[in-house]
């Protein structure tokens, strides 16, 4: 409640901070179950759509989800919509907040041939993303950059585009077709930070929903049931591990009724 309230007070940049913050505190109880997870199974992703994805040393103190990206839980939920473009033919996807690159290239190796741009303001997580591209082969396929504006996806000349944002709330400024028409005709998935803004989930059906079928998920906290990786840990430090945000929270996804081919 304290955080719905401040969203409507508090800067995004005094957001961000804020954010960074409690995902340092996060990083010092979760990293050292990091540590001993990678001792015992290694930096490969274990099963999900992004299976065989190799991630690099140094994450274990870098990434609070690294466990859970690894035995493949992260997101689980909207696994099924990146099946959906693994299985599609595309040009180009576009991954707003790319972070240390696992849907970006994630997607780039599970799709030959597809081009990659990764956006993120954060500097060292686009440092990341490079080195994770460089670890899976991937990086002439892989384009990292910071920011990414409405202009910048106006100028996309690519047709089959899919479209990723887990921006923290930008999703608002980012995704509107009247700056960008060409996003009438993309697939896109969005992360609904409406702890950030609460009118943003409401703005994505209002501005999408005559070029685009919407479907919404709402997040469940992931169980460890059928995740035997886990099963040496307390009930507590599972909790700690399977813990991926706070509630509520909601991604949709947005399928163009007139895709452009």
């Amino acid at each position: 409640m304290l955080r719905k309230l401040a969203s409507t007070v508090v800067p995004d940049v005094g957001k961000r901070a804020i954010d960074r913050a409690r995902a340092r505190r996060f990083l010092r109880r979760i990293g050292p179950i990091n540590d001993e997870f990678v001792a015992r199974y290694g930096l490969e992703v274990r099963r999900g759509p992004f299976a065989g994805l190799r991630y690099m040393s140094g994450q274990e103190h870098v990434s609070g989800h690294l466990i859970t990206k690894l035995v493949g839980t992260y997101e689980r939920q909207i696994y099924p919509w990146f099946e959906e473009w693994i299985a599609s033919e595309l040009d180009l996807v576009i991954d707003v907040g790319c972070a240390e690159g696992f849907y970006a290239v994630g997607l780039a190796r599970a799709m030959a041939g597809v081009q990659v741009r990764a956006y993120d303001t954060y500097e060292p997580a686009r440092r990341d993303c490079a080195e994770l591209a460089q670890t899976n082969g991937v990086q002439d396929r892989v384009t990292i950059a910071g920011t990414c504006t409405p202009q910048t996806l106006a100028a996309v000349s690519e047709k089959r585009v899919a479209l990723l944002s887990d921006c923290e709330g930008y999703e608002k400024i980012l995704l509107d077709p009247e700056k960008a028409p060409s996003l009438r005709h993309w697939s896109i998935i969005v992360e609904q930070h409406d702890l950030n803004d609460p009118t943003i989930s409401a703005t994505i059906r209002e501005r999408f929903g005559a070029s685009h079928e919407i479907e919404v998920v709402e997040y469940v906290p992931p169980s460890s049931e059928g995740v035997p990786e886990l099963d040496w840990l307390s009930q507590e430090h599972k909790q700690l591990v399977l813990a991926e945000r706070p509630l509520p929270m909601s991604w949709a996804m947005l399928r163009p009724r007139e895709p452009l081919v």
